[in-house]
């Protein structure tokens, strides 16, 4: 899967929080996510909009809401392929989860099927 259509893939499927997704979706998703971010900050630091007390700016703020749910929802089919709730997102509230998370994120999916479907690498 390309980083396009990672990205298309991931806000087409923005309410679904239950089945599986791919690493490779995953990753790209939060690749794009991150240059995109990035590149807006730049621009508006250049055009002065940036405002560094918080953060961020008027467009980077909008970019950070628009691809707020998208988000969670593609983390959670991706714990999902590796055989983990997605609920488990809740724990990032405590330092420690968040790390094991970030693990469990970067494991390859269970092999064949698991009660969230089946792999998305092996349908065709």
């Amino acid at each position: 899967m390309s980083m396009k259509e990672s990205f298309i893939s991931v806000f087409k499927n923005w309410r679904n929080f239950s089945g599986r997704a791919c690493r490779s979706e995953y990753w790209f998703f939060v690749l794009s996510v991150f240059l995109i971010a990035f590149v807006l900050v730049f621009v508006e630091t250049l055009l002065g909009v940036f405002n560094e007390e918080i953060g961020y700016g008027p467009v980077s703020f909008l970019f950070q809401i628009i691809t707020i749910i998208p988000s969670i929802s593609v983390t959670s089919r991706r714990m999902q392929d590796r055989g983990i709730s997605g609920w488990w997102q809740l724990s990032y509230v405590l330092l420690i989860p968040i790390f094991v998370i970030f693990i469990y994120l970067m494991l390859p999916a269970q092999d064949d099927e698991n009660k969230w479907g089946r792999n998305p690498l092996l349908e065709t």
